[in-house]
């Protein structure tokens, strides 16, 4: 019986210390990531909103033309995230606040979700590549609130992140062959070649 008794006690110790883990990450998790300290104010405009909606219909004029021909893509961290404040008012995303910087090599993420059972705030480091000629993201950090997820959790949110990059259309173009893709401050270009379609009915130029 006392054996019995002990069991009881010493389980009932370990949910207690895994309730009391459970709050302490729930409460840890909405709270503000430290890397928001670092990020830099973005001026946001109506004009770089206009910007990043010509350049990307200038992309897509590039990519209806006849022949083949390079494209260079460049957008600022003002156009980026002006567009992104517009989505968020337009209830487009189901967040209240994103905030993306562009450094030398590599960008920083902080969002602040909606959710209504779990209004988390997350921050994120990362980078780009380019393999077999498609964007591929690279994560270096995720951050719940205040937690660093381990980085067995970095290779799982990365595979997540490139399976969304691959189902924009515009970004995951098959007759976009990318180059390289660089960041640098304030800004990330995208640099590779475009197969266009063909006048001729029925054929193209993609090799």
């Amino acid at each position: 019986m006392r054996i019995l008794q002990g069991f009881l006690m010493f389980m009932g110790v370990l949910a207690v210390l895994a309730m009391i883990a459970l709050v302490t990450g729930y409460v840890l998790s909405l709270l503000t990531p430290d890397i928001k300290s670092s990020l830099r104010p973005v001026v946001l405009s109506s004009e770089a909103v206009d910007s990043f909606n010509k350049k990307m219909a200038d992309l897509t004029t590039q990519m209806s033309a006849a022949g083949t021909g390079d494209i260079s893509l460049t957008l600022t961290e003002e156009e980026i995230n002006s567009t992104i404040v517009m989505a968020l008012a337009e209830g487009s995303i189901p967040a209240k606040e994103i905030l993306i910087n562009f450094n030398d090599g590599y960008l920083v993420l902080y969002s602040a979700w909606n959710f209504t059972m779990f209004p988390v705030k997350t921050g994120l480091i990362g980078s780009f590549d380019v393999e077999d000629k498609k964007p591929k993201f690279l994560l270096t950090q995720v951050f719940v609130g205040k937690l660093p997820l381990p980085s067995g959790f970095n290779s799982g949110a990365q595979d997540i992140t490139n399976i969304i990059i691959r189902l924009n259309p515009m970004i995951y173009n098959p007759r976009i062959n990318y180059k390289e893709i660089t960041i640098s401050e304030g800004k990330v270009n995208l640099a590779g070649s475009v197969d266009r379609l063909s006048t001729s009915p029925g054929t193209s130029t993609s090799k």
